[in-house]
């Protein structure tokens, strides 16, 4: 097909049923096959299914950043985000099984129906509830995101193939307006959290009191407890704000439902081809795969990154200084930069690299830990933190995109295993930056460092890793000419020797 040229969707569509029935009748057909359907639909599959999750994370994210406040009794907030996240790690193996079972679109469906629930448990604030939806919220989190990637990159390369573009350039395009959408969810739910639970007493500007002592805050915060001037939101408010996030999460589901496209062809499907052993040992086998294991750690990072960026941030240096009421302000900072340079690292898709948007990411990300090593919060500055703010969300949105990109790239036949990887890694990362805030005898500035310490590794064996895989591609495109050559070399010997007359 050359470059512009308009598709016959009837041909396409032909050549597709043919191909099917030819695959069904040998026994070998995949149950991955796509439909062809034309590039708009898939620019509004691809639409629908960020908005949906546009919602769901507007709930999930709020409630996320609000546990260690709300539910502060009994540490309940903290033992809900471990059993989300431990229990993450646990399904990333299954969740290839889910995905080839129920198919990309109903395994989403299913997955944020659990993410409604646990916006409804937490009006409660029942420790049972909420400890039994977060494990159940774990379990549907993997196949939640395995099913997003599926999806996402299965309709990149459809689209490719449909309008002769690179795979790279389209997964790119694709995962950039996802992540746009997904971290606009960070603005719209911090702003909600800031202005549900302001309390009456802001018109007078105490709102924003915080301790007159900031010494222990920072780099020097040691686990001290962070006291705050304000009042905690009463029952009522914090009722009202759960039972807007539960109705915006009802709506991300029906979204999903009725404006994203079932993108499996399921004919003959059986599901004794398809079954969790099988599919765990994909994954385990990914996992011990000489291209994989370099960049577990780069992937574990994200993981690492984001629990120190809610977690230590956000307690040692947001509400420590300025009081507790400033986290969601200060996070509506984080959203508008992962949005804004979410479609900027789309457009530099046309003129960088891989390894320049991955080195770019890994120079914002050191540079933004020895800033917050050396600087310390004082009551009253406000914009500094929004600045740290913003440039982490620009830093969180290259290990975002780039990561899925890349494992779209190096592994296009087993995506889905590598996908549950990378979801499992970053769930392991986010278990231990959890398990690290919680030791009182551990300061942030030694944690920045250990994390500082940690991404350093990480891109050294990352940038093996490229090298290898661009080794390896050269070896391969060399072979494929040679190849070739022989091929044409044969088929002249053969008319030659078939037609004497023939030259």
């Amino acid at each position: 097909m050359t470059v512009g040229a308009k598709p016959e969707f009837s041909k396409l569509h032909h050549e597709c049923e043919k191909r099917w029935k030819k695959e069904e009748a040998e026994g070998t057909h995949e149950v991955l096959f796509l439909r062809e359907i034309p590039g708009r639909r898939h620019w509004k599959n691809q639409f629908f299914l960020s908005f949906a999750f546009l919602l769901n994370y507007t709930s999930y994210y709020s409630i996320q950043n609000l546990q260690s406040t709300i539910n502060a009794e009994g540490a309940l907030g903290l033992t809900s985000l471990i059993l989300i996240y431990g229990f993450l790690i646990l399904s990333s193996l299954v969740a290839p099984f889910f995905v080839g079972r129920f198919g990309a679109k109903w395994t989403l469906v299913f997955s944020m129906l659990v993410y409604v629930f646990y916006s409804y448990a937490n009006s409660f604030s029942s420790y049972y509830l909420i400890v039994v939806i977060s494990g159940l919220l774990g379990l549907a989190g993997s196949p939640l995101w395995v099913a997003q990637a599926t999806y996402l990159t299965r309709s990149a390369y459809q689209l490719a193939r449909l309008r002769d573009l690179p795979d790279e350039l389209v997964i790119n395009r694709m995962n950039g307006l996802f992540y746009i959408m997904l971290n606009i969810s960070n603005i719209i739910g911090n702003l909600m959290i800031f202005f549900v639970l302001l309390p009456p007493s802001a018109d007078d500007g105490s709102v924003m009191a915080a301790p007159l002592d900031t010494t222990s805050c920072g780099a020097n915060n040691c686990g001290v407890g962070v006291g705050s001037c304000l009042p905690p939101p009463s029952p009522e408010m914090t009722q009202r704000l759960f039972g807007i996030f539960t109705s915006v999460g009802i709506t991300a589901v029906a979204v999903l439902l009725f404006g994203v496209d079932d993108q499996q062809v399921l004919k003959g499907f059986s599901a004794t081809k398809i079954n969790v052993w099988t599919q765990s040992q994909t994954v385990f086998q990914l996992m011990i795969d000489p291209r994989m294991i370099p960049l577990m750690p780069i992937l574990a990072f994200h993981g690492l990154q984001e629990a120190a960026a809610f977690g230590d941030f956000t307690k040692a240096y947001v509400a420590c200084s300025q009081g507790v009421a400033y986290i969601g302000l200060v996070l509506t900072s984080y959203g508008i930069s992962s949005s804004l340079f979410g479609l900027l690292f789309g457009q530099l898709e046309k003129v960088t690299d891989r390894v320049f948007r991955i080195s770019f990411g890994f120079f914002c990300h050191i540079g933004l830990l020895i800033w917050l090593y050396l600087w310390q919060p004082t009551q009253g500055q406000l914009w500094p933190l929004l600045a740290a703010a913003f440039v982490w969300g620009m830093c969180t949105v290259v290990w975002r995109s780039q990561m899925a990109c890349l494992l779209g790239v190096v592994f296009p036949k087993q995506q889905q295993a590598a996908f549950s990887i990378m979801v499992m890694t970053q769930g392991v990362g986010w278990v231990i930056g959890m398990m690290l805030a919680t030791v009182s005898n551990l300061c942030v500035g030694e944690r920045l460092i250990l994390l500082a310490g940690f991404l350093i590794v990480s891109f050294g064996l990352y940038l093996v890793s490229e090298y290898r895989f661009r080794q390896e591609a050269q070896q391969a495109a060399l072979e494929a000419g040679i190849n070739l050559r022989e091929q044409v070399v044969e088929e002249l010997l053969r008319r030659r020797s078939s037609d004497p007359r023939w030259v």
